[in-house]
């Protein structure tokens, strides 16, 4: 799933459907460990990816690539 982080706009773009796949992570977290302090909260599981992202930097965070222009040829 993509979640967007804009910087400039201080924005979280989440998916449309963002709510109810958070519901699946949670029903399969239910499904394995029936441990309801498991479960994800919406602003949590960002937050937790956030953390793991940073923490493991050298693997996680990834430099976009440069946009391609393409030339005119007039």
């Amino acid at each position: 799933m993509r979640i967007i982080l804009d910087t400039d706009k201080k924005t979280i773009t989440v998916p449309w459907n963002y709510q109810t796949k958070l519901d699946g992570i949670n029903e399969i977290i239910m499904q394995v460990s029936n441990d309801e302090t498991k479960k994800k909260s919406f602003t949590g599981y960002i937050d937790e990816i956030w953390k793991d992202c940073i923490e493991h930097s050298d693997k996680c965070v990834v430099t976009g690539e440069k946009p391609f222009r393409k030339k005119d040829n007039k």
